[in-house]
């Protein structure tokens, strides 16, 4: 009867224990991720959510459960990233928001930084992709996921636009970012700052002429319906960044981290191909709803306009990035 009791009250105190330590996952504890973005469901931050949450559910056996929260159900980019960094979201996908704390991810908006997507696949998925989530980690937030949107292009609801001068004197929208707001000043257009779940009624109530997305993203947040005109101009590849908390990270054990990791990676090429696809078929479909779309602007007039941006904002564009992403191989 005493050996009994013996048992009974260490087995008490070994529960008591693993309770008291959140550092230690049970085996059998469900592990719950919110995942939060600031865009419409047709939009690449919730295509790759819901092949990591596909991925992540099957790696770790329905151990880690995802549930998504789009259009900014949780705020705009701003909050979503400011959520994650204190805990209250354990992931999110974001974009220029990010610079608010890790400023140095400018980098990834810099215009014509990359000779062509395979060198700024192997930028990222190499020693740039490093640095960046080590500076990102550094400012409270792990780095899960690259997401390409697309190459980024040029509407307006005014006139054409072929060559860089022709920006001048538009009033162009741009995302809560110096990087894009000087870019945008090179080409002698003027700016107006507004979040992306914002973009689509500051477009109709004509407070900016025009934008800078990614094709795709014309197509999904339905801006043809707002602009006129399109331009192909490829200035930036649209580089944003899935995350999540480090201290709910490191609180999961190995095999539920490895498994985060993975499907992150696998969700980041999933939506590679599948944004160049998209971005393939976005011009047929704003030529279809009635925009006027030029595929073959003079690209070397805005290189041209563009180029001392990078030089002459080294804060935005630390020489030492701009050195790892163009020295990567292509």
């Amino acid at each position: 009867m005493r050996q009994h009791r013996t048992s009974r009250r260490t087995l008490l105190l070994s529960g008591a224990v693993a309770l008291a330590s959140p550092g230690v996952a049970r085996s059998t504890e469900i592990v719950r991720i919110r995942y939060a973005h600031s865009a419409p469901t047709a939009h690449g931050w919730q295509l790759w959510g819901e092949q990591f949450k596909t991925g992540v559910e099957k790696r770790s056996n329905g151990k880690i459960r995802v549930t998504i929260y789009p259009n900014a159900q949780m705020g705009t980019e701003k909050d979503i990233a400011q959520q994650v960094r204190l805990g209250s979201l354990q992931m999110g996908a974001v974009g220029v928001a990010l610079m608010n704390w890790v400023p140095d991810m400018s980098i990834t908006d810099a215009p014509f930084l990359f000779r062509d997507r395979p060198q700024a696949y192997a930028a990222l998925d190499g020693t740039l992709g490093s640095q960046l989530k080590k500076r990102a980690l550094a400012g409270g937030f792990r780095i899960t996921g690259w997401t390409d949107l697309g190459m980024r292009c040029m509407t307006n609801s005014k006139h054409p636009i072929n060559k860089a001068s022709d920006m001048v004197g538009l009033k162009m929208r741009v995302p809560p970012s110096k990087s894009y707001i000087a870019m945008m000043q090179a080409m002698g257009a003027t700016t107006v700052t507004t979040d992306l779940s914002e973009l689509y009624l500051a477009l109709s109530q004509h407070v900016a002429d025009g934008q800078d997305t990614p094709a795709p993203v014309v197509v999904s947040n339905k801006y043809y319906e707002v602009q006129k005109y399109v331009s192909k101009t490829d200035h930036v590849l649209t580089t944003a960044y899935a995350i999540v908390n480090p201290a709910f990270f490191n609180r999961l054990d190995q095999a539920s981290q490895a498994a985060v990791l993975a499907a992150g990676e696998d969700a980041t090429v999933w939506l590679r191909g599948a944004t160049q696809k998209d971005e393939k078929n976005a011009y047929a479909v704003m030529k279809d709803k009635g925009m006027v779309v030029n595929v073959t602007p003079d690209i070397a007039s805005f290189q041209a306009a563009t180029a001392e941006v990078i030089t002459k904002f080294p804060d935005l564009f630390k020489p030492d990035l701009v050195k790892l992403a163009r020295a990567a191989p292509a």
